[in-house]
């Protein structure tokens, strides 16, 4: 099966590379195929590579995180997202519920996180199950509901 294709958006270059060098661990299974610093940026790179997963801040430039999540939900409802934010209280989580985004993570704690989301996106593909995904650790969220 060819490798788990991403899209990462952030308006932060330095979160950004740590996204990067976080997926530079799954390189054998993941392939980033694109990033954009802003949300329309972002929406114009997803539309291009129709990618397997997108993780995306919150607060972006030109087009935030909710409103690129609820745009991609509506062309690429197969697209799993993760949802970041510096900001972690439960109305963020909410809104990236909302939206549609199958994860949130603080980035407060993305090193601990984001791996085991991305883990999880992984053995859904092989095993073809839908739905949201599991939180990973107690710094993410599944940002919906489970789906039977």
């Amino acid at each position: 099966m060819p490798p788990l294709t991403v899209v990462v958006a952030d308006d932060a270059s330095d979160y950004r590379e740590i996204v990067r060098s976080l997926l530079a661990r799954l390189s054998d299974v993941v392939t980033i195929v694109g990033e954009a610093a802003d949300g329309e940026e972002a929406l114009a790179v997803v539309l291009r590579e129709g990618p397997d997963l997108v993780i995306t801040d919150l607060v972006m430039p030109r087009l935030n995180g909710v409103d690129l999540t609820r745009r991609i939900r509506q062309q690429l409802p197969q697209t799993k997202i993760v949802l970041m934010s510096s900001y972690t209280e439960e109305a963020y989580r909410h809104m990236a519920s909302d939206s549609g985004a199958d994860v949130f993570i603080s980035k407060n704690v993305i090193m601990s996180s984001l791996l085991p989301a991305i883990r999880d996106v992984i053995r859904r593909r092989f095993s073809c199950r839908t739905g949201p995904l599991r939180p990973p650790s107690a710094g993410a969220s599944s940002a919906s509901a489970a789906q039977p």
